[in-house]
This record gives structure tokens, sequence and C-alpha cells, in this order.
């Protein structure tokens, strides 16, 4: 974040683990703020079975109009994570 009076800014990063059975995990990142809900390109990575190393997920940064929240959505396989929140002053 930013100090008060600048733009706020926002930078999300992520890792995910998966049991180790492979496959293709596709995720996507959604942005709120009180300009509405704006979801990011969807991402896809392949993962090879036995693999239950950390992968990193591509990192969003962006400048919301007001404070909001961001959440990383996984569509297959799906696993529901809580929003993150932030708040913007100034």
């Amino acid at each position: 974040m930013t100090a008060a009076g600048e733009q706020c800014k926002v930078t999300a990063t992520g890792t995910f683990r998966t049991n180790g059975a492979g496959g293709t995990v596709i995720y996507y990142w959604l942005r709120k703020d009180d300009s509405g809900t704006q979801a990011q390109p969807q991402q896809t990575l392949t993962i090879a079975k036995g693999d239950s190393s950390a992968h990193a997920v591509v990192t969003d940064r962006w400048t919301p109009t007001s404070s909001g929240s961001e959440r990383l959505v996984f569509v297959g396989p799906t696993y529901p994570l809580v929003a993150q929140s932030f708040s913007c002053s100034g």
C-alpha cells in the first residue's frame, strides 16, 4: 500500500500445492473495488503426477479506485478461498 493521499497499489501473490495426483490447474484473480468486480484472464498450469511441491500463481498488480478485495479462484479443480480485503486511504 502507499501513503495517504497517493494512489493505492495492490500486488497479489500466492502459491498452491496439490495432492500429487497430477493434472491441469485452472485459476484466475477476482478483483473488487467501487468500480465493480473484474475477473482477470484464466491461467493454466499442468502439474505432473507425483508433484506435490509449491507452485506460484501469476502475480496480479493493479491500482484500485477504492478499498476492496481480491480473491484467487480455482476453476479446476475447485477449491474455495476467502477474499483478502485491503484498505486505501487518502
